[in-house]
This record gives structure tokens, sequence and C-alpha cells, in this order.
């Protein structure tokens, strides 16, 4: 889990670090534009501001890392989001307004905000760059019939064909996700989804609130595999985890993490409840195969899922020598 947490934390801050980077090229380019133009009015100004964007956004790239763990993360990268749109309207403005060179700069917060942004901050950051544009329009003066219908329009199409882009990138990036935690030949959980799912429920485990975990694999399953071929084998793994979801309850987790080997995490189950379930569930699987079970509570046998697998294991092993024996077979 901690692998997990620190991927989500550079893929975050690998994002933060693209806003700050292209808020440096951006205002780069405007200063070499102010440059190129200082006998201008107003280029004093305008290179301050356009320095200051800049400075905000190696600072953001500095504090790339720092910024995914603070709190409030989110509400200081709408807020440099802001300044930056500001930065951009008053050099504008400053440069003779909408539309002038420096209006351009536009562009590059919005392509910003459709790429990095979730759909619903994206909207209203698009809002509020599109108003402040139409400020610049207002204060500056007044440009060439047409051109903030165009420049507008031109804005739009980008930020949608960028959100779509994104929204699609992003849809993928989910269904791997999904993928990568789910077995393929049953759709139960894998041993990496179920290490991400049952971590937080076993975090928030206590005496009032206990969670149960369950191993629990088949009697004879390689004689099965043998006698009957591997796709009989693996019809008879899709079913019992099918009778698995429909035995258990709706809050249960089912992970096959190997071979015919389950484990399966039960919220709010109580030892004896934990062991009651595995009944109902051998129960329900004796109809096409034998089952082995055993069951560790949080947090009485531990708080961790390895911890408690390791518990409920040996109690596997147990249940599987004593019914063995209770069958005349040769324990071992």
């Amino acid at each position: 889990m901690d692998l997990v947490v620190k991927r989500w934390s550079s893929g975050r801050a690998w994002r933060i670090m693209l806003s700050g980077a292209m808020g440096v090229a951006a205002n780069a380019i405007a200063l070499a534009y102010v440059a190129m133009t200082w006998g201008g009015p107003h280029r004093g100004a305008m290179a301050t501001l356009y320095a200051a964007g800049a400075l905000i956004g190696v600072v953001v790239i500095a504090a790339a890392r720092a910024l995914t763990a603070a709190r409030g993360n989110r509400l200081i990268m709408l807020a440099v989001g802001v300044v930056s749109t500001v930065i951009v309207g008053v050099a504008a403005v400053l440069d003779g307004g909408a539309g002038s060179p420096a209006a351009l700069g536009f562009f590059a917060p919005s392509l910003l905000f459709a790429v990095t942004c979730p759909p619903r901050v994206m909207v209203g950051m698009e809002a509020m760059l599109i108003a402040v544009y139409a400020a610049a329009a207002w204060a500056g003066t007044p440009p060439r019939p047409g051109y903030i219908f165009v420049n507008l329009g031109g804005m739009l199409v980008i930020v949608a064909v960028c959100s779509l882009q994104a929204a699609m990138v992003a849809a993928q990036r989910r269904q791997l996700h999904q993928l990568a935690q789910l077995d393929p030949l049953t759709g139960a959980l894998n041993r990496r989804g179920m290490e991400q799912k049952a971590l937080p429920l076993l975090a928030s485990a206590t005496a009032d609130r206990p969670v149960s975990v369950l191993c629990l694999d088949f009697d004879d399953f390689k004689l099965i595999n043998d006698t009957q071929g591997h796709a009989a084998g693996d019809q008879l793994l899709r079913w019992a985890v099918q009778t698995a979801l429909l035995t258990l309850p709706m809050d249960a987790l089912v992970a096959r993490t190997g071979g015919d080997e389950f484990i399966i995490v039960l919220p709010g189950h109580p030892a004896d409840a934990a062991a009651a379930a595995g009944d109902r569930l051998r129960s329900a699987l004796a109809a096409r195969v034998g089952v082995s079970c055993g069951a560790g509570t949080a947090p009485d046998d531990g708080t961790d899922l390895a911890a408690l697998v390791a518990v409920a294991d040996k109690r596997l092993y147990g249940d599987k020598t004593r019914r063995r024996a209770s069958r005349g077979a040769v324990t071992v």
C-alpha cells in the first residue's frame, strides 16, 4: 500500500510540476516579448508582472512534492491559477487590451486548466478566464471587429479538445487501475486489489466494529484439474467466486490470491460471526467442492492484513487436518 501511496503522490506531484513549468515557460516568452518591444508603453510594469508569474511557477515546481502532502493543496493551486490569470489580464490591458500580442497569453492558462483540472473545477476556471479576457477587452483599446469572437472561439475549441483528451486518458487510467486490482479468471480481487481495499477497513477496526479475514482453499483441487481438466477447474473457480458473492454480505471483499486460495474480508464481523459466515459459504460450495477455512479478526489477532492472513492460514491448515482425519485420510 505504501507503494500505491507513493505512486499516487508522485503522479499528483508531476501534475503540479507541469503546472509550474507551463507558468515559467509562458511568462518567459512574455518577458522576451517585452524585451523586444521595450520602447512601448508600460514595459517596466509588464516585465514586473511577468517576472512575478515566472517566479510563482518556479516556486510551484520546487514545492511540488510538499504541496501533494499539504492540507488545502487544491485551494493553493486554485489560488495560483487565479493569480496567473490576473497577471495575464492586467498585462494585456497594459499592452492595449484584448487585441494586443500580450492577450495571446490567455491561451496558456486555458490549456493548463483544461489538462490539469477536474471537469467541475475546469469549467469554473475557464469561466473566470473568459471573464478576465472580457474585462481586458472592455478596459483596453477596442480590437478589430470579430477579433474577440475568433479568440474566444479558438480558446473554447482548444479547451474542448484538451478536456476530451484528458477525460479519455483519465478513463483509460481508471480502467487500467481497476484491471490491475482484479483476477482476470474469476473477476475477484487479486492480492494487490485486496491490499488496497482492505487497508482502510483494517485501519479503522475496533473492538466495537471488528474486521475479520477468512482464508479458504479447495480440497483436492489438483485432483480435479488432473481428472477433469483445467477448463473444469477454471469453471469451478469462477462458480465459487459467484457463489461467495451471493452468499456473503454485500460489503464482503473476495480475492483470489493464487490457484484455489482465497482471502475474504468481512467488515463488522467479530470472530463468531466470521466463523458462521465461513460455515455458510462452506455449505454453499459443498454442492461441488469441499473447502477448508480459517479466520482471523482485527484488532484481536492483528491490525494489518499480513498478520491476519497468517493467523487465518494457520487455522485453515488446522481445519484441513481435522477434516482429513475425520475422513480417515492420512494427515500431512
